[in-house]
């Protein structure tokens, strides 16, 4: 692979991200697609598919993007035949500075996989496969990403696994790259997967809406006053009493879902619709937003999950919230994300109460982050991130947090989406899992249903399903405490299924969708064998006999260098 010349460098969140990438907590995203066959498509659809992906030139920035280094000046060392006889340079403090590297070409081969599910492969199988992929860190000697095609799923379906490191993305940026992959028409042919967009002719189209661009860096005494103001609010955050409102950094409770992490992960999924959530926010004096709802439904099922294992905390759960800040027109790769934290009212017993309690929490800590000048806000991130950051490269990583979980909503396509005649049935995300924290709530709204992607270290949380079953019926609890009746959606909400209890299986039709619901099984990364078939240059060979499961063989996982 030859270099160019252009690079680009790393902000610090997107240090952060890249600090705090273990064996046991990797930092990259994934996004799960499941699509239905277009009309006609023949037994071989996915081996053309993918034949297909492996000779598409990569074109997207950040898709073309490696992890370099800088030597700061200074401290080249001699080359040339007569290099030995040079005196060698004289040793400073400074470290070399990491840059995303630009590549002229990239080998699709190196990151596109086929795996096969023994037909027919329901969800459970599926969770199986997508939870043993996302375990597995990014090989960093190449481009952060990865994509997954997945075939042999019952009722004529595939699935489409993308997997992206945290520290060249964001939520939203990945889902904006998305909309130029799909179109809302069946008829358009000629799509290209997210990393094979020519970027160029789309730029302004995809400047279209994003805020405006932030000032440029301040400096001198511009940029000391604006570290000062974020010391004065981090000290006026500090003295907040707990119940007043704005929340201090690392005033989370011990709980149960915080530890060290293992390598083993599940995957629990549930379907909410967005017109009984708004109806909700719309029934509180002032109103509310639909992520206030959404906080408010995961902190009553929270609260009944950990009742459930006697292990409720006496003060409540703290959520960080990641929110969307001002990106630089030029960044082709890295973070736009700041955060807040709320409260999620775990204590409260009172649905209703509940409910106020976690919108009043809210409103509070985006009024914090509204009070700071983006330049003085970025350094107040710094300042809190920083003890985690350091805490995350010791064994005492899990102890020094920030918060008890993250839970983040990204924005989706709002009408039935396709992919070269597939129709996009449902989308989930598979987020990290920081040091200590085993739980991550995801949701992305897909037409009139926010689809939530639980994801977690089921050593510490177990059955995540449990978790998204309770936040089905908490919607229908803060209903009927709110006195109003239940909004009809226009796409039926798929309701949770757990796989604890396994029903014979049925061979689905074309005509009904069925109530589907994702929880994949622990699994581990290395030494274990898999469900499917993987391996970018080898095809995967499909079982034919629906009694029995196959097994092939797993690749071996790649060592993060």
């Amino acid at each position: 692979m030859k270099t160019a010349a252009s690079t680009q460098s790393l902000n610090p969140q997107d240090e952060y991200f890249l600090d705090t990438d273990t064996a046991a907590a990797p930092t990259h995203i994934g996004g799960l697609e499941v699509y239905k066959l277009p009309p006609g498509a023949g037994r071989d659809f996915m081996q053309k598919y993918y034949a297909q992906m492996r000779r598409l030139p990569v074109r997207a920035e950040p898709f073309n993007y490696v992890l370099s280094t800088l030597e700061p000046e200074g401290q080249k060392k001699p080359d040339g035949p007569l290099a030995w006889l040079q005196p060698k340079p004289r040793k400073k403090k400074e470290n070399p500075v990491r840059v995303w590297k630009r590549l002229e070409s990239v080998n699709p081969e190196e990151h596109i996989y086929l795996h096969a599910l023994p037909y027919p492969g329901g969800q459970r199988e599926l969770g199986e496969l997508v939870a043993r992929l996302h375990v597995n860190r990014l090989d960093r000697s190449r481009p952060l990403w990865e994509m997954h095609l997945i075939e042999g799923l019952e009722g004529g379906r595939y699935a489409v696994y993308n997997k992206l490191h945290h520290s060249q993305f964001d939520g939203k940026r990945g889902m904006a790259l998305a909309q130029y992959t799909r179109s809302p028409k069946a008829s358009v042919r000629n799509l290209v997967p997210i990393w094979a967009v020519d970027l160029g002719k789309h730029r302004e189209r995809a400047a279209a809406g994003k805020p405006a661009a932030p000032a440029e860096a301040p400096g001198g005494l511009k940029k000391l006053a604006s570290w000062g103001k974020a010391l004065s609010k981090m000290r006026e955050v500090r003295e907040h009493k707990p119940g007043e409102g704005v929340i201090a950094p690392y005033s989370a409770p011990a709980t149960i879902l915080n530890g060290p992490l293992t390598l083993r992960r599940r995957l629990g999924t549930v379907s909410l619709s967005i017109p009984r959530i708004k109806a909700l926010g719309a029934a509180i004096e002032g109103g509310a937003t639909v992520n206030e709802i959404l906080l408010a439904v995961c902190g009553g099922a929270l609260r009944r999950y950990l009742q459930d294992r006697d292990a409720l905390p006496k003060d409540p759960l703290i959520a960080a919230c990641p929110v969307a800040i001002a990106r630089k027109e030029d960044a082709a790769a890295g973070n736009a994300v700041g955060q807040i934290l709320v409260s999620l009212g775990t204590t409260i017993a009172n649905p209703k109460k509940r409910l106020h309690a976690v919108v009043a929490s809210s409103r509070a800590n985006k009024a914090l982050m509204k009070e700071l000048e983006p330049d003085a806000y970025a350094n107040y991130l710094q300042l809190s991130m920083m003890p985690q950051v350091l805490a995350a490269k010791t064994q005492y990583g899990h102890k020094v947090l920030n918060a008890n979980l993250i839970i983040s909503n990204v924005p989706g396509p709002r009408e039935t989406q396709y992919v070269n005649g597939a129709e996009l049935e449902a989308m989930y995300s598979a987020s990290m899992l920081l040091p200590g924290q085993a739980l991550n709530i995801t949701v992305s709204n897909f037409g009139d249903n926010l689809d939530v992607g639980i994801m977690a270290c089921p050593d510490l949380c177990p059955s995540p399903q449990r978790i998204a079953v309770y936040a089905g019926e908490e919607l229908a609890i803060l209903e009927q405490a709110m006195g109003i009746r239940p909004a009809r959606a226009s796409r039926k909400a798929r309701s949770p299924q757990s796989v604890a209890t396994k029903a014979p299986r049925k061979k689905s039709t074309a005509k009904a969708r069925p109530a589907r619901s994702l929880e994949s099984v622990a699994t581990k990364a290395p030494g274990k064998t898999s469900t499917a078939k993987t391996g970018p240059a080898k095809k995967a060979a499909r079982s034919r006999a629906p009694a029995r499961k196959a097994v092939g063989k797993a690749a071996p996982a790649r060592k993060a260098k």
